[in-house]
């Protein structure tokens, strides 16, 4: 056998990125943003809605170019709003992603195991012996960080 002797391990990743503290506190931190934002956008939505109501039935010119460009400005501001959120969360996901890992390398080294594979939802794991998934020890020990 090719590792005969040697420690090979599996992590969750679904697991570990639901269960990771650090991946949770940056869960959180996009959520509020989002929450900041989605106020932002209802009341842009009222005051747009507010103008049409204002301003229904007039034939001005004028008034017709004011109610359009608000509603231009908020589609404006829901596209930025939309694409900065995917920005903040790719960045976010990146820096998780780097500290998981950093964490399995030191841990890898730390319990002597030649490998460390990370197992996701799709399947990239078709079977493990018993005992080689360390995705319960992992957790404990990087939420303790």
């Amino acid at each position: 056998m090719f590792f005969k002797g040697e420690k090979i391990a599996y992590v969750e990743s679904s697991r570990i990125f639901q269960e990771y503290k650090g991946a949770k506190a940056e869960r959180d931190k996009l959520e509020a943003r989002g929450k900041e934002f989605k106020l932002k956008i209802d009341t842009l939505n009222r005051e747009v809605r507010e103008a049409i109501i204002r301003y229904d039935g007039q034939s001005d010119n004028n008034t017709k170019q004011l109610i359009q460009l608000k509603e231009k400005q908020l589609n404006d501001y829901q596209r930025s709003v939309q694409e900065t959120l995917q920005s903040e969360e790719s960045a976010a996901m990146s820096k998780v992603a780097g500290e998981l890992n950093a964490f399995l390398k030191d841990y890898g080294k730390q319990n002597h195991y030649k490998f460390i594979f990370i197992a996701n939802p799709s399947g990239t794991i078709a079977y493990a012996a018993e005992g080689t998934n360390v995705t319960d020890d992992v957790l404990k020990e990087i939420n303790k960080q």
